[in-house]
């Protein structure tokens, strides 16, 4: 077992990339994490700028030497501390496909798992199942009816 993995946590502390002031997280491993919050809050300076350059400069390191003269060299972030850190999957900032309406839920396709968990299971308190969906049935499109 690699030591990384022997953590329940990646935690960090002391996070100063870009606007991040000595900021500190724990985040769960092995479940789907999402960061929100206003423009500006240093969501994309913790994530991509800290979490994931940490990320991507120790899998560098496990090249060989050969290879990673083909390389760029990253650098290591601002940041006191990085614990158990293994290999991130970023899901980019950019817009997925042309829909304005994609959420992570719909871009993994846990909003589909979850439409049916709910449906089966689920008591809704206004509405049948359908209230569940994107689309506004009577009118077959997108949006509300005035």
């Amino acid at each position: 077992m690699h030591p990384a993995d022997g953590h329940d946590l990646i935690r960090v502390t002391g996070a100063r990339e870009n606007n991040l002031n000595n900021v500190g997280v724990e985040i769960p491993k092995r479940r789907l994490t999402v960061f929100t919050g206003v423009s500006g809050s240093g969501k994309s300076s913790l994530v991509f700028d800290t979490i994931a350059a940490e990320s991507q400069r120790l899998i560098n390191e496990t090249y060989s030497a050969f290879v990673q003269g083909f390389m760029p060299t990253l650098a290591r972030p601002d940041v006191d501390v990085l614990e158990g850190l293994t290999t991130a999957i970023i899901v980019d900032q950019e817009r997925m496909g042309g829909d304005v309406r994609s959420t992570v839920g719909t871009a993994t396709d846990a909003n589909a798992m979850l439409r049916i968990l709910f449906s089966r299971l689920g008591e809704p308190h206004i509405g049948s199942p359908r209230a569940f969906a994107f689309n506004v049935p009577s009118v077959q499109g997108s949006g509300a009816i005035k």
